[in-house]
């Protein structure tokens, strides 16, 4: 995020083909409310308890307003023969790295007091890179590297959101200098070049976003078309439109802003993925807003220029920065969402962080009370750098030397690694970056002729099952048919790559072959209760036994987190009050269900959880039997598979235990 600040009021000359005529670039208070736009949304969206499910597109209108405002100055200083590399990079410096410096500073001396070793890790990482503008392509890196299926808590990551720092800091290495390269073009010939510029960055990002939409989150030759978006505006200015016409085309954005923050969300599949062409909607709103200010103003326009939203959007980069180390505090010492009155009180304290912060750190360094000259400036960042880094290090290594406790122990299965107890990318399909091709059908459907034959079907809460299956029955042959997000259900939408597969077992798979048992698993929502009495009826006649796992237990933070903070002094009750309790509503209204179409239900989650009112069955020889909100280690599927097989919920399976 965030951005080069207003352009200071006044008149600066452009130099053009040998005329020089004035032309304002005068202070817009709609900017300013724009930006106030973009980071509630961003706001509202981590309070985790409001319905803008999207509202990680904020930071996208960020990148719209920053490209114009930015590329508005330097041209007009190249057209004047008066930029300097320099010069930007110290108003740069200053608009950014002081109140980074400090907000990494506190968080990173916080760290040790909240954080379990893996987390601290990561947080010295990202702190450290995100001072050296590069937190995106750590955080890029450090996703690919992950063990497990999910990333990592963002809730347990209190500088994860300054990601998008280091995608505008890198945007900024090169783009000036195509803008210098092209200093000497006409303006609409300069535009043409930097539209292609966009157009090649946004192609690029729609294919990144398919082939791995985690990736493409985090690269800046993905999001780069959205500043560049906002650039254009500066080579392509609209004549002053009729104020009814800018009225309509300034609600209609508003709108679009509104609407992506509204229905898109984290999990949206191929070919809705986010960051993909989905990201159009936001960065033409934005795009659209900046244009209609420039072009007369609109009834929109002049609403985001009253005082409230000005002044939020002043403070918006230190409110910004702010916020997410304030919710994090919040979210990892509670173990749970926030309550209405709790998130108020998340906004407030944000607030409030947000303005001392601009008050006494970002304007003393834009004013110039501190750092005067350019040298000056770099040489107290410079120093503040090393201190920084001096103090991560310090944390690292600390936290390297130190003895293990039992609460470090329980934290480390936050990281755990899923790969061989799921066969992630083997039998276990990861469907956003993997084809139904990458399926090993030999290893992970082969029927055998000898033994019963037990198929698991489903997505990541099938593929959690396989292993406690495989290891509990000795006597039967287990098969695996999963996929993330991939729910085993007839004309269940979904990524392509996942209803391939499905089909594939519906409509080959299932009739040639008819196994002895079939488990049908998924991380059920209420909206698949009417497909899964249809998938049950098309599936009783190829299948001897149809046993349909229903929810398992889930928690608001991960399982192996707060069993660590139990571990090092919190109350056994956070167990109880971490706990999901839609579940077991769920789990009776599923079970109703599954039963009148005919199948066998089981039910995980009362397995677990026997009595509502205590604490569920949480370990078993020491180890999490979950490692993140809700799916399991190898022991927790060994335990699980083990108590369904007991209850005798599926005929014959005890016959096939070790005798």
């Amino acid at each position: 995020m965030l951005l080069e600040h207003t352009v200071s009021t006044g008149t600066l000359r452009r130099q053009e083909h040998g005329k020089i005529p004035h032309e304002p670039v005068a202070y817009r208070a709609d900017i300013d409310g724009l930006r106030a736009v973009a980071v509630l949304i961003v706001l509202l969206f981590h309070t985790g308890i409001s319905p803008l499910r999207g509202g990680f597109v904020g930071v996208d209108v960020f990148f719209v307003i920053s490209g114009y405002l930015i590329t508005k100055v330097v041209w007009q200083e190249l057209q004047q023969g008066t930029f300097s590399l320099l010069t930007f990079y110290e108003r740069r410096t200053r608009r950014i790295f002081p109140a980074l410096v400090v907000t990494v500073a506190l968080t990173l001396l916080c760290a040790p007091l909240l954080l379990f070793p893996s987390e601290r890790t990561t947080a010295v990482w990202t702190g450290l890179s995100a001072l050296t503008s590069v937190s995106n392509l750590y955080l890029a890196v450090e996703t690919l590297g992950k063990t497990g299926y999910f990333a990592a808590d963002v809730y347990s990551q209190p500088l994860v959101h300054t990601w998008s720092l280091g995608v505008e800091e890198q945007f900024y290495l090169v783009f000036p200098l195509i803008l210098f390269a092209v200093a000497g073009f006409k303006r609409h010939h300069a535009g043409l070049v930097v539209a292609a510029i966009a157009l090649a960055s946004f192609l690029f990002g729609v294919w990144l976003t398919i082939a791995n939409r985690d990736l493409a989150y985090y690269i800046p030759l993905v999001r780069a078309w959205e500043l560049i978006a906002g650039a254009l505006l500066v080579f392509t200015p609209l004549p002053r439109l009729p104020a009814r016409l800018r009225d309509v085309l300034a609600t209609l954005a508003i709108l679009l802003i509104a609407g992506s923050a509204y229905r898109f969300h984290g999990g949206m599949s191929y070919p809705m993925a986010f960051p993909g062409f989905v990201a159009i909607a936001p960065v033409a709103g934005a795009v659209a807003l900046i244009a209609m200010g420039g072009a007369g103003g609109s009834y929109v326009n002049r609403f985001l220029s009253l005082p409230p939203f000005v002044g939020i959007g002043k403070i918006s980069y230190s409110l910004y920065l702010w916020h997410w180390p304030i919710f994090v505090t919040v979210a990892l010492t509670t173990a749970r969402a926030p309550t209405m009155m709790e998130a108020a009180g998340l906004v407030l304290a944000s607030f409030v962080a947000a303005y001392l912060s601009w008050r006494f750190v970002e304007q003393p360094f834009r004013q110039r009370r501190l750092g005067r000259t350019a040298r000056s400036l770099w040489m107290q960042a410079g120093a503040a750098w090393c201190v920084v880094c001096v103090l991560g290090l310090g944390i690292w290594l600390f936290t390297t030397a130190a003895p293990q406790t039992e609460s470090d122990r329980l934290a480390s299965y936050i990281t755990y690694d899923d790969r061989v107890t799921y066969r992630r990318e083997t039998c276990f399909l990861i469907s956003y970056k993997q084809t139904a091709a990458d399926y090993a059908s030999d290893t992970c459907l082969s029927p055998s002729s000898v033994k019963p034959n037990v198929l698991v079907m489903g997505d990541s809460h099938a593929a959690h099952l396989w292993s406690g299956f495989n290891t509990s029955l000795p006597q039967a042959h287990v098969m695996q048919a999963t996929s993330s997000g991939c729910k085993p259900l007839v004309g269940t939408p979904g990524e392509r790559e996942c209803l391939s597969l499905m089909r594939r077992m519906f409509e080959q798979f299932l009739p040639e072959t008819k196994p002895d048992v079939v488990i049908l698993s998924a991380r059920w929502a209420d909206y698949d209760l009417p497909l899964i009495a249809e998938t049950i009826r098309q599936v009783k006649d190829k299948a001897r036994i149809v046993v349909v796992s229903g929810p398992i237990v889930e928690y608001q933070r991960p399982l192996s987190r707060v069993l660590a903070q139990v571990a090092a002094g919190r109350s056994d009750n956070l167990l109880t009050e971490s706990r999901v309790t839609a579940v077991a509503r769920r789990d009776r209204d599923l079970q109703a269900l599954v039963e009148a179409a005919g199948a066998i239900y089981v039910s995980p989650y009362r397995l677990l959880c026997p009595d509502s009112g205590a604490a569920c069955t949480t370990t078993v020889d020491g180890v999490p039997l979950q490692w993140d909100y809700g799916h399991l280690t190898a022991e927790g599927s060994k335990f699980l598979a083990e108590s369904i097989i007991g209850t005798g919920a599926i005929p014959g399976a005890q016959a096939w235990q070790a005798r």
